[in-house]
């Protein structure tokens, strides 16, 4: 009697899930143990800042899996055995099956999903920021900030635009001017991520690293409009005439919508939070507490996003509110601990960032996916 294959595929996933989780891990570990050899030599963490590392730790791992990943088990999940010990090939699905199975968890490992990013690791890192600005200093310097967020990103976009289509040659593609403000949009946004990581690692001035970081936060809503108008003008326009002052009034109309909303949203949900916390006493339930004030690191984001506004600017400003008005209706005890969890969480989803951008580079090779002419033209594009 031959070995029943019932529930086969609940096997094979289980098995795929807990290696993936497993690669994971060990690389944390990796990455835990490394971070700790650049903490207790400071001449060595001078030349390799943590996110670099961590994004080396990731592109080795990834070209060893993008090499040599195979399924050990592969070869003998194709085959099955019979009461009298005689080997019998499956048919030719069961082995296209596990093939499939293993080709998947190499591509899970290699590629980076752009929703997890945003919905999963990036609120924590956002929230984590403005629940611990120091207010002052952001609020004093507002108004350059809010030059280099607006005045800036719209710069950015054109130069951009406009080198990459001088410089069509050299990547072989032929693009139309808006195409390439378009993508230009996309890209001048700048990382809040890598700006958080590698400030806060140089210890720089406070003044410029709340420049920075305050025109990182802010470019995200400009970037955002600035993407939509150019993608709605794409869409409806290509190849008709294009009433500028009418489209100039709209992405204005929109920007204003779009930033002030996210502000009023991340503030009107700290305040809802503060008084439920005051009229709704949970010091008795501690643990509860701080579910509670863990959940507020998510909810103003996804609601945001609902609304297509900007989830970081909103997470933002919930975070700098959440600390002036929630904070004070915490119990003592919830306060430290939901202080380290922010801490905490952000610095666990920042790592699994940087480890996913040195992992995905090998998946762009394998598929095809990389122009180093487009690469290089939009680096100096970008550099300039």
């Amino acid at each position: 009697m031959a070995v029943s294959t019932a529930g086969s595929s609940w096997h094979e996933s289980n098995r795929g899930v807990s290696k993936f989780i497993t690669i994971y891990l060990s690389l944390f570990l990796v990455i835990l143990v490394l971070s700790k050899f650049l903490h207790d030599y400071p001449r060595i963490g001078s030349i390799i800042p943590e996110a670099a590392m961590i994004i080396l730790v990731g592109m080795v791992a990834g070209l060893f899996v993008f090499l040599f990943f195979e399924d050990p088990h592969a070869e003998e999940a194709a085959y099955g055995y019979d009461d009298y010990g005689q080997q019998q090939q499956y048919a030719q699905g069961q082995e296209e099956q596990v093939q499939q199975q293993t080709d998947s968890l190499a591509d899970s490992i290699l590629s980076f999903s752009p929703t997890v990013f945003f919905v999963v690791l990036l609120p924590p890192i956002i929230f984590n920021s403005g629940y611990h600005v120091q207010k002052e200093l952001f609020f004093r310097h507002l108004t350059p900030i809010a030059m280099y967020a607006f005045i800036g990103t719209a710069i950015c976009t054109a130069v951009v635009a406009a080198l990459l289509y001088s410089f069509q040659w050299l990547y072989g593609m032929e693009s139309s001017f808006l195409e390439l403000l378009t993508f230009g949009a996309l890209i001048s946004a700048t990382d809040p991520v890598s700006t958080l990581a590698v400030f806060s690692s140089k210890h720089v001035d406070p003044q410029l690293f709340y420049l920075v970081f305050g025109e990182s936060m802010l470019n995200d809503a400009v970037g955002l409009v600035l993407f939509n108008a150019l993608a709605h003008l794409l869409e409806n326009h290509l190849g008709q005439d294009i009433q500028v002052g009418d489209e100039v009034k709209q992405f204005l109309f929109d920007f204003v919508v779009a930033f002030l909303g996210s502000l009023v949203l991340g503030i009107v949900f700290a305040l809802a939070m503060a008084m439920l916390l005051k009229y709704l006493d949970f010091r008795s339930t501690p643990i509860l507490e701080l579910c509670l004030a863990f959940t507020f690191m998510y909810l103003p984001f996804v609601v945001a996003e609902l609304f297509h506004l900007s989830g970081i600017v909103t997470v933002l400003f919930a975070g700098i509110a959440c600390r002036r008005y929630v904070e004070p209706n915490l119990s003592s005890i919830t306060a430290v601990n939901a202080d380290w969890i922010y801490r905490l969480t952000a610095h666990v989803t920042e790592t699994l960032i940087f480890l996913e951008l040195g992992l995905s580079v090998w998946s762009l090779i394998g598929h095809g996916a990389f122009s180093f002419g487009f690469l290089l033209t939009s680096l100096l594009a970008f550099f300039i």
